[in-house]
């Protein structure tokens, strides 16, 4: 939810259809729905496609930010920064119509996995002792798609009309999530005063956490009247974020609409700490987590007519995500396991997270100016390379020019095998120049170990990358 690079989240849906309540009346009351003391009722949510909802999802958070060291500064005699106050306030509105399941994809029950969104508004704004950062989703990427992979999966979002950020990815695909707020609700009848515990779907959409460790999130029907269920949720969350581990505390309630079948509002505070992990920074929040839905037409813009001839499939390319340098002077893409770990005019860290932990980092590290059409010597870069690993050095892995998009300028690869105690490493070097004669210096290091599962990830990363004259306009 919260990069380094102080970013954070947001907002999903809903639907028409087939009611899907059922209600038992115990004391033999017939027809309608039966007074609060007095009925066993089903709660579970419509997936009848075509199903149209509008979704507000708000996220208001105040506490400490607790900062990571700057690339530049991890030494053994470092000390950690300060914390820092920070205020963050973040808003996602969407109307949102639900989908057929994909041909082939189980969909394990009436719960609908795909649906397409149209976004009004998504947007971020943090604040206090840290630079003030505004973000929000360019309004040419308002289209959305957003699919389960399986019926207790996490959510992913994409825009079929281009790369988001990972900023913008983290607007709009976060909290709250309405494909994952039916997890809430218990498998069976239940009756007022009936507890269950929160499903792990549910609790990972409700505190952002990747990986859920434990949990003591207990929900309990409150009240039942004809119109609606209120349903209370308390408890903790022990969980991961990006390898950061947290503890949440949750306090508020749920309220089913008996008529629309669905979860039409969710209010929650949340008490978190977390500790720094290996890209994310610390947090120590309290925070106030509200959705809001309701039903509503489908909208033009979401209409069959106007959604012909737009594929509604979650592609690789469409996953992959765009990186817009600091200044605006270059972008590329990436896929997802890559992640902004530091972002500033001279320097861009990306770490690769995958399988719960760091298998790689890039560097991107601005060079001096050559000239029009000119780069640097590759044999003077290769010697400087070798100067620069000292004793570290095994062996060259090869070297040449790397093919990419037509503008991309000039790029140069340089592979190199060394070793930093027992540990093997690789590192992939890049010299790249645009046609002006911008000089960007790319760095990749992993293990030895991780090589073959790296694959040439590299060379896809570097080869999308491309110059920007004039530079892109760039929020911060």
């Amino acid at each position: 939810m919260m990069n380094t690079a102080m970013r954070t989240e947001a907002d999903r849906r809903g639907g028409v259809g087939a009611v899907w309540v059922g209600v038992t009346v115990v004391l033999g009351v017939l027809g309608g729905a039966a007074a609060a003391d007095d009925a066993t009722v089903v709660l579970k949510e419509s997936s009848a496609t075509d199903r149209a909802t509008v979704v507000r999802i708000e996220l208001k958070a105040g506490g400490l930010f607790r900062p990571g060291l700057p690339p530049d500064a991890m030494t053994d005699e470092a000390k950690m920064p300060k914390p820092l106050d920070i205020d963050i306030q973040t808003r996602l509105i969407f109307r949102e119509r639900l989908l057929a399941t994909p041909k082939g994809a189980d969909a394990g029950g009436a719960r609908s996995s795909r649906a397409v969104r149209l976004v009004s508004q998504a947007a971020s704004a943090i604040n206090g002792e840290i630079r003030p950062t505004a973000l929000e989703l360019r309004k040419e990427l308002s289209l959305l798609i957003a699919e389960r992979d399986d019926p207790d999966g996490t959510v992913t979002v994409v825009s079929p009309s281009g790369s988001l950020t990972r900023a913008e990815l983290e607007l709009v695909q976060g909290l709250g999530d309405p494909l994952s707020l039916g997890d809430l609700l218990p498998e069976g009848p239940v009756a007022k005063g009936a507890k269950w515990p929160v499903r792990k779907s549910a609790l990972a959409a409700i505190s952002g956490y990747d990986t859920i460790k434990s949990s003591k999130v207990e929900a309990v029907v409150e009240s039942i009247t004809a119109d609606h269920v209120r349903i209370g949720i308390t408890g903790e969350i022990q969980g991961m974020v990006l390898g950061g581990p947290g503890t949440l505390t949750c306090e508020g309630f749920a309220t089913f609409d008996r008529k629309s079948a669905l979860i039409d509002r969710v209010e929650l505070t949340r008490n978190e700490s977390r500790q720094p992990g290996p890209i994310e920074a610390g947090l120590d929040l309290k925070s106030t987590l509200t959705i809001a839905r309701r039903e509503t037409a489908t909208p033009a813009e979401l209409s069959d007519a106007a959604l012909d001839g737009t594929s509604l499939d979650l592609t690789p390319a469409r996953k992959l995500l765009q990186l817009i340098a600091f200044d605006g002077r270059y972008n590329l893409l990436h896929d997802r396991t890559w992640h902004t770990y530091w972002d500033d005019p001279k320097l861009v860290v990306l770490k690769r997270f995958l399988k719960d932990r760091i298998t790689a980092q890039c560097n991107f590290s601005n060079g001096p100016p050559a000239g029009k059409g000119k780069h640097q010597d590759v044999e003077e870069f290769r010697a400087d390379v070798r100067r620069a690993m000292k004793d570290r050095f095994v062996q060259f892995l090869g070297a040449g020019e790397v093919e990419g998009e037509a503008d991309g300028g000039f790029r140069y690869k340089l592979g190199v095998q060394g070793r930093e105690g027992d540990l093997g490493l690789r590192w992939y070097y890049y010299l790249i120049a645009s046609p002006r004669g911008e000089q960007l210096l790319a760095t990749f290091t992993l293990a030895e170990s991780d090589a073959k599962d790296f694959a040439e990830d590299d060379v896809a990363l570097v080869g999308s990358l491309q110059w920007n004259d004039p530079p892109l306009p760039v929020k911060h």
